[in-house]
């Protein structure tokens, strides 16, 4: 998944001049390989050993293609920051931005925190941070209008 996200060929697109964009959080260097070591040396350490553990979790926010030309490398940055910080406080983490049709944010996260606890965290804790998220992309960014999901509808 490290490699897959990492792909110089997806991190880089030379029409919009845009180039790769990479986001950490409790980890050193930017070697992917050493990225695979820390996150699995993380993992390691968890408190609860059991067969069906999650090591990694992968994550993806997508900005509508009609909103690439506004998406700035400072923008992608806070978002990807904001992200970070929010999603889960205690894990590793790290993101790459794919430059394809619509411009979308990859998010690896560990598992397990660094303090050795699951970083599962239930639907309706997810779904309040989505909406977290949104209201962030909607004050800090508004001219985004043609990304914004309604996160905090009921589905019909």
């Amino acid at each position: 998944m490290i490699r897959y996200v990492f792909d110089p060929k997806k991190m880089n697109y030379d029409a919009l001049e845009r180039k790769q964009l990479i986001v950490k959080k409790y980890l050193r260097g930017y070697d992917i390989e050493q990225w695979s070591d820390m996150f699995i040396e993380n993992d390691n350490k968890r408190s609860f050993n059991h067969s069906k553990r999650t090591v990694l979790r992968h994550e993806i926010i997508s900005f509508s293609p009609e909103d690439n030309k506004l998406l700035s490398r400072d923008m992608l940055k806070d978002f990807a920051k904001y992200y970070l910080k929010h999603r889960s406080v205690k894990s590793l983490g790290v993101c790459g931005v794919h430059y394809d049709e619509a411009i979308h944010i990859h998010f690896i996260i560990s598992g397990v925190g660094i303090d050795s606890k699951s970083t599962r965290i239930s639907r309706n804790e997810f779904k309040s941070f989505k909406i977290k998220l949104q209201e962030f992309q909607q004050e800090k960014y508004p001219q985004l209008s043609h990304s914004i999901v309604e996160h905090s509808k009921k589905k019909v």
